[in-house]
């Protein structure tokens, strides 16, 4: 389940979705307000005038959370950083963000579990009819002559079946009306065309297709009882109004009002699932007649049913948000420890091959955090925070910020512990397959010993793919696919162990003191580094023009079995409006938290940043919000 959450959390319209489903929770209950006062003036107006009104309101609902998911959509992701801006400072807001997951995974099952209902209801309709057998000839006479008084062209047969209990209409294009058998023989003829009259009304208005409609909004929206109640509303509107037409089209109208309370009389239970199958039409009907007979009988709203499930959920979902308020307020009373970052060993290597040629664009970054410390130099003490606001109360528990040039420290955050840094780590694995200068155009074979038997986590990749290793390492890199890593270290030139020696001497001459690397994923909770280091290794990475054009794409279309696949970045801010970087990577296990490491440039600043351990993807975005605009002040 928790694979299952991660997966959702990295889709881009996760986070619209989900407050589109909880800002409904209002909007629905205003609309039910609404809709309740248009009712009750409407009381003594026709029925058709109260289901146009329930009509649009369940259109209204229907629309609400749709328009707002298309609004997120069209505005395209430059709008994240002004909501996370908005909800800087507001812990509920937080927390709910980090609930979309749940609330998300809760709507698809719950949408799935009422669509097998529905799909159940069509294949008892579609068993109906091929079990239904013709009406005899003099009866399906009356029922074409019945249908020519109301106006009805489309040809509809009549047939008998057992297993209805009652009148019932089904179809579009080919619509029919399906009577019990032995209701022929038991009810006088007149009685018997006023139901069919009351069918065909049905079959004129098309409402078969309606119901289906209705049926999808209650799938879609299952968890607000005003979409039941406005349902419900709409389809006994929708029977006065077929009562009304139907009265029009008899000699004696009142046969229709005989026939329905003879039908309530003869007509046995039906099985609630039945009622439902067949769109209730005379489930309906024959609770308007008990109502009418029997004004104290009342059956329980199918919304009713609904709103003890919907209650638990809810509270369900307040007693995590308020776990994560009180998790947010202690996080956020943390002071920000600023610390220097330590210099670079002065023997790193430069990297061969084809990434030599980025070296000039980062020679800067390079020379100053491996120069001589000055006296004046901001290294010689831990950087105090200047009132540009830079003593930021960020979520991630180990952060630090450096301005590239200067190598200034900007900001940190217990930057010098080590803690595990996730698929952080496939940065390092990067640069030591780009060090030993294979052929990117090789193709690589997942194999067995690479699915994730730690944490057992998701992979796009089955087990037999095959791809360049290239393509390979976009993968690692772009969606952090754990499996091209691990086959890019089985496929280096002496295996896994010369992979492991060459991961420490890589470390080793970029003076890296307190990061371990033991397998080239990040899975293992044994890869660890502090903030400042991550920082090091993310100004190593960068001179590597392939990592650069890599982690700085939204997107890839990567050739997997000799198709083209596409793969998005795991950061979702990379391609975003308004942001510049130049370099990137995510990471995440249970141990090691939401990490981000990052190069980007804001008001003509570039600076590195690393997060590690923050309690979600939503905080991890906040916090690099926050970063970006403090740099533009």
């Amino acid at each position: 389940m928790s694979e299952l959450l991660d997966l959702l959390d990295t889709l881009p319209w996760l986070p619209a979705l989900g407050w589109a489903l909880l800002n409904f929770v209002w909007q629905g209950a205003l609309i039910g307000v609404l809709i309740a006062g248009a009712l009750r003036l409407l009381a003594q107006a026709p029925a058709r005038h109260r289901y146009l009104v329930c009509g649009l309101g369940l259109l209204w609902c229907l629309a609400l959370p749709l328009s707002a998911c298309l609004q997120a959509w069209v505005a395209g992701p430059g709008e994240l950083e002004q909501a996370l801006e908005f909800s800087s400072e507001l812990l509920w807001m937080q927390a709910l963000t980090e609930l979309m997951p749940q609330v998300v995974l809760v709507w698809i099952l719950g949408v799935g579990l009422m669509s097998l209902r529905l799909a159940g209801g069509l294949w008892w309709v579609r068993g109906l009819r091929r079990a239904a057998t013709p009406a005899p000839a003099e009866w399906q006479l009356r029922l074409e002559l019945l249908a020519r008084r109301l106006g009805l062209r489309r040809p509809v047969r009549l047939l008998l079946s057992e297993a209805v209990s009652g009148p019932v209409a089904l179809g579009l294009l080919r619509p029919l009306v399906i009577l019990p058998c032995s209701l022929l023989s038991q009810m006088p003829p007149a009685l018997v065309e006023a139901l069919l009259a009351h069918e065909l009304a049905h079959v004129r208005r098309w409402d078969y297709g309606i119901n289906l409609l209705q049926s999808l909004a209650e799938a879609l929206l299952f968890f607000h009882p005003v979409v039941w109640w406005l349902s419900e509303r709409m389809r006994a509107e929708r029977e006065q109004v077929a009562d009304a037409l139907a009265a029009q089209a008899l000699a004696q109208p009142r046969d229709l009002a005989r026939a329905l309370q003879q039908l309530s009389e003869w007509q046995p239970p039906v099985l609630p699932l039945v009622q439902a199958a067949r769109g209730r039409h005379g489930g309906l009907l024959l609770q308007r007649v008990r109502g009418l007979l029997q004004p104290g009988e009342r059956l329980m709203p199918a919304w009713k049913l609904a709103l003890p499930a919907l209650l638990l959920a809810l509270g369900g979902l307040l007693a995590q948000a308020q776990a994560k308020v009180n998790a947010g307020s202690e996080a956020g009373t943390e002071a920000a420890v600023l610390a220097a970052l330590p210099p670079p060993a002065a023997s790193e290597p430069e990297p061969a091959g084809p990434a030599a040629s980025a070296v000039a664009a980062q020679a800067v970054l390079q020379a100053a955090s491996s120069a001589p410390v000055q006296p004046t130099a901001v290294l010689a003490a831990p950087a105090r925070p200047t009132t540009s606001g830079w003593r930021l109360p960020v979520n991630a528990r180990h952060a630090v910020v450096i301005e590239e040039g200067s190598g200034r420290v900007l900001m940190a955050k217990d930057a010098d512990e080590p803690v595990p840094i996730a698929s952080l780590t496939k940065l390092v694995t990067a640069m030591v397959v780009l060090d030993a200068r294979q052929d990117p155009q090789e193709q690589l074979r997942i194999a067995d010993e690479d699915v994730d038997r730690l944490k057992h986590s998701a992979s796009h990749l089955k087990v037999g793919s095959r791809l360049p290793r290239e393509a390979a390492l976009k993968l690692a890199l772009l969606s952090s696919e754990n499996r091209a890593a691990s086959a890019l270290a089985r496929a280096y030139p002496g295996g896994l162990e010369a992979f492991r020696l060459a991961v420490r001497r890589k470390l080793q001459g970029l003076g890296l003191q307190r990061t371990v690397i033991q397998e080239p994923t990040g899975l293992s909770p044994e890869n660890v580094s502090t903030a400042s280091e991550m920082a090091r290794i993310a100004a190593a990475a960068s001179r590597y023009s392939e990592i650069n054009a890599i982690t700085s794409a939204s997107k890839a279309r990567v050739p997997v079995n000799g198709q083209a696949r596409e793969f998005h970045n795991t950061n979702r801010l990379v391609g975003r409006k308004g942001w510049d970087i130049l370099l990137s990577k995510t990471g995440y296990t249970e141990e090691a938290g939401r990490c981000l490491t990052m190069r980007m440039k804001e008001a003509g600043k570039a600076v590195t940043v690393v997060l590690l351990d923050a309690d979600g993807s939503a905080q991890r975005l906040k916090d690099a919000a926050a970063i970006r605009r403090s740099l533009g002040r």
